[in-house]
C-alpha cells in the first residue's frame, strides 16, 4: 500500500481516504471554468509552502507569464517558488516548436509523425530533468486536451497519451493531469486516459429548478478508500475547497 501525501486541497484528503497515494498518476477531468487548472497549481503549491515538496508544472496550452499572473490571484506566487528553486514551468508548445524547427522535420515527407512524436519524446526528457533540477516530488500537467490539436490522428494520439502517462508513472512522482469532460449524449463519456491513470477525479456543474452548483466525485483511486458521493465544492480567492458533508443544491 503507497503512503498517501496531504493534498493541500481544503476537503479534498477526506474524499481520497486521507491523501494521494504517492508516485501515481491521477486524472483530473471537467469542462471549461470546472477548475481543473486551479486544482493542479494548488497541489503543487500547497505541496511547496506547506509540505515541503517541491514541484513542476508543465502546461500543454498556456504561457508561463499568463499562469503566473493568473495564480498570483489566488495568493499562491510561483515566480517566488521558481527564484527559491522549489518550483519549474515547462511551456510544452514552446519546446515542441523550437524542438521541430531545430530538426528540421518540416522538409521531410515524415515529418508529421516524427515531429509530434519527438515532441512527446523530449518533453519526458526534459521533464525528468526538470524533477531532479529542483528534486520535485509533485508534477501537474494541464491540459492532455491539448494534444487533440497536436495530434489529429487518433492513433498517434492514443500513443503520445500513454508514452506520457507511463513515463510519469515511472519517474516516481505524484502526478495530476487535467482533460476535458466529454458526453455522448446525455451519458458521460468517458475517456481513454482514465484506463490508464491510478485515479479518476471528476469536476462539472450541475443545474436543478433553476440553480447551479459545482460538483465533485472520486470514481477511481485504486489502493484506497474513498467518499464515492457527488458533493459539491466552491472556488474563491484562496483556490478550491470542497464540502464532503454538504448535499448538493443545498438539500437534507
Amino acid at each position: 500500500m503507497p503512503k498517501k501525501i496531504a493534498t493541500g486541497i481544503r476537503g479534498l484528503d477526506e474524499l481520497v481516504g486521507g491523501g494521494f497515494p504517492e508516485g501515481r498518476v491521477i486524472l483530473i477531468i471537467g469542462g471549461p471554468g470546472a477548475g481543473k487548472t486551479i486544482m493542479c497549481s494548488q497541489f503543487l503549491y500547497k505541496g511547496i509552502s506547506e509540505y515541503q515538496e517541491n514541484g513542476v508544472f508543465v502546461s500543454l496550452d498556456e504561457s508561463k507569464n499568463n499562469f503566473y499572473s493568473e495564480m498570483q490571484k489566488f495568493g499562491w506566487d510561483f515566480r517566488k517558488a521558481e527564484e527559491e528553486k522549489k518550483f519549474v514551468f515547462t511551456d510544452a508548445t514552446r519546446m515542441s516548436r523550437v524542438a521541430m524547427l531545430k530538426e528540421k522535420l518540416y522538409e521531410e515527407e515524415s515529418r508529421s509523425l516524427r515531429g509530434k512524436q519527438l515532441s512527446i519524446d523530449r518533453l519526458v526528457e526534459d521533464l525528468q530533468v526538470r524533477i531532479e533540477q529542483v528534486n520535485a516530488k509533485r508534477v501537474g500537467v494541464d491540459t492532455l486536451a491539448a494534444l487533440t490539436y497536436r495530434f489529429p490522428d487518433p492513433i498517434e494520439r492514443r500513443t503520445a497519451t500513454v508514452d506520457l502517462i507511463e513515463s510519469l508513472a515511472d519517474l516516481g512522482v505524484t502526478s495530476l493531469v487535467t482533460t476535458e469532460l466529454g458526453y455522448l449524449g446525455l451519458e458521460r463519456n468517458a475517456v481513454e486516459e482514465e484506463f490508464l491513470v491510478h485515479g479518476v477525479i471528476m469536476m462539472q456543474t450541475l443545474f436543478s429548478g433553476g440553480t447551479t452548483t459545482r460538483a465533485i466525485q472520486v470514481e477511481k483511486m485504486r489502493e484506497a478508500k474513498v467518499n464515492p458521493s457527488l458533493v459539491p465544492y466552491s472556488i474563491d480567492q484562496y483556490g478550491i475547497e470542497i464540502f464532503p458533508s454538504m448535499p448538493l443544491f443545498g438539500g437534507k
